[in-house]
């Protein structure tokens, strides 16, 4: 890959997946990958910056992190570039920088097929960002290719989205556990763990069946 087209990727990347305010309420985001902003705000956070607030922690982003975004087109690069966005996320006081960093993180986990990374950036996000956890760790854990990951990196992502179906399940919204039931068991069967996606494909004609009890009578 040419490095010049991998920067000019990953300030797309930026745009489309740390764009906040307005804009991420009225757009899908299954075809954005922005978060829904949930309709009753928690004490103490606040919805993720607007694309204009991004414009200079964008500029930041960039001039303080080139080299490990240079060098982050390897697994092992963009890793080690991941590890480092969610440390300096974590601690970046200034809220739209730290959007951005976290966002790369997650951005950076899905590309390298690492479950734990993002899961990590999204709860790291949730702690000063009011947006629909669940749903944004789904989309981000199916964006991870599951056709060239190791055993090890599958079962991670099946753990993940076993995670995120129990607790939409726990909400009510049974139709996003379904979605992430089955991402599980395609992890599963990714990983060769049969008796894992026995489990798991058990665990969804459960929940289908609770979504149909859920269905109006006509």
């Amino acid at each position: 890959m040419v490095r010049p087209l991998l920067l000019a990727a990953i300030v797309v990347a930026w745009a489309s997946a740390a764009g906040g305010g307005d804009a991420a309420v009225a757009e899908p985001a299954a075809e954005l990958g922005r978060p829904v902003m949930t309709s009753q705000p928690v004490a103490g956070r606040e919805s993720p910056p607007s694309s204009r607030a991004l414009v200079d922690a964008r500029l930041e982003l960039q001039r303080r992190y080139r080299e490990p975004l240079f060098r982050a087109d390897t697994a092992a690069g963009a890793n080690r570039a991941a590890d480092l966005f969610l440390e300096a996320g974590a601690a970046e006081p200034d809220r739209a920088l730290k959007w951005l960093l976290l966002a790369e993180a997650r951005r950076l986990g899905a590309a390298s097929g690492n479950a734990a990374v993002i899961h990590r950036a999204v709860s790291l996000a949730s702690a000063t960002y009011e947006f629909d956890e669940l749903d944004l760790e789904y989309r981000a854990l199916a964006e991870i290719p599951l056709r060239g990951l190791s055993p090890d990196r599958a079962a991670g992502v099946a753990e993940a989205a076993e995670g995120v179906a129990g607790r939409a399940e726990v909400d009510g919204r049974i139709g996003l556990a379904l979605e992430a039931q089955d991402l599980a068991i395609r992890g599963w069967q990714r990983a060769g763990a049969i008796e894992a996606c026995r489990r798991a494909m058990a665990r969804h004609a459960e929940l289908t069946a609770a979504s149909q009890r859920q269905r109006p009578t006509p």
